[in-house]
């Protein structure tokens, strides 16, 4: 298993698929890397893809202390560098989307573009997620599969509990196998707190950019994504319907388009980045 290494700590990858383009997958808070599975083999034929464990996550180190976005930065760099890639596309989602923005503007020569799901350019402001705290809290005590219906109602859209549960029940199983420390999420919550780039968005004007949501995101609202693209010049916005934050298992197949005209956008000859 290739492992990557970041002032000490060990970050774990695996590269899938062997296209002509890499792309750097970030998940996000409390998920490893295992959690990309159902986009995975839509993008297999196209990419090579860098799928990395955030430390605390998989098969990575443990947290240790205090986290911060620029370690989380420094991890996904650590990757690209054993991977042996001087730039590739990077695609992250909700937390992920946030560290795929600090990469992006304070290391602009290792990005090649940006795709970034269900995230957003400010930390959440107002009253803070209780049934994402509360599930974590109550992890320790009951167990991922009791506190699951408590942390599934913010994650999915309405509609798939009602047409699909078969989906849910197969994310909780992998949630249960990969069994991050709820240590690991109060120190990526603690971290992502000051995640603030709403004045240099700008800066991302020199990238390819796609912003993905869903109509029905509970845990990051739909307009902190319209305001995201909006703010990134020649930036690209892609609403999915009848989806809520986990958009791979709302919708599979939408989500997959909207990285395919990603990738299509970008490989057009003379494609204008402002």
């Amino acid at each position: 298993m290739p492992f990557a290494e970041h002032n000490g700590t060990r970050i774990h990858y695996r590269e899938v698929g062997d296209g002509p383009d890499t792309m750097l997958l970030i998940m996000g808070l409390g998920g490893s890397g295992n959690a990309w599975w159902r986009l995975l083999p839509h993008l297999e034929p196209r990419l090579r893809l860098l799928v990395m464990d955030n430390r605390g996550t998989g098969e990575s180190d443990p947290v240790r202390g205090i986290l911060s976005l620029r370690d989380l930065v420094g991890d996904a760099l650590a990757v690209l560098d054993h991977a042996g890639m001087e730039a590739a596309h990077v695609h992250g989602v909700s937390m992920g989307g946030m560290i795929a923005q600090h990469l992006a503007l304070d290391h602009p020569d290792r990005v090649r573009s940006l795709l970034l799901g269900c995230t957003t350019a400010v930390a959440r402001s107002g009253q803070p997620p209780w049934r994402l705290l509360g599930a974590s809290a109550l992890r320790p005590l009951l167990g991922p599969e009791r506190s699951w219906p408590v942390l599934s109602r913010v994650l999915y859209a309405p509609q798939t509990f009602e047409a699909a549960p078969e989906r849910i029940a197969e994310d909780l199983e992998m949630r249960v196998r990969d069994a991050t420390p709820p240590a690991t999420v109060y120190a990526q919550l603690l971290a992502i707190a000051r995640h603030d780039v709403r004045d240099r968005l700008f800066h991302l004007g020199r990238f390819p950019v796609t912003v993905v949501h869903g109509e029905e995101d509970r845990l990051v609202a739909p307009h902190h994504g319209r305001a995201l693209a909006s703010a990134i010049p020649g930036a690209r916005f892609v609403m999915i319907p009848a989806c809520g934050h986990l958009m791979t298992t709302d919708a599979e197949g939408a989500t997959a388009d909207a990285v395919h005209m990603h990738l299509d956008r970008c490989a057009v000859p003379g494609t204008p980045v402002p």
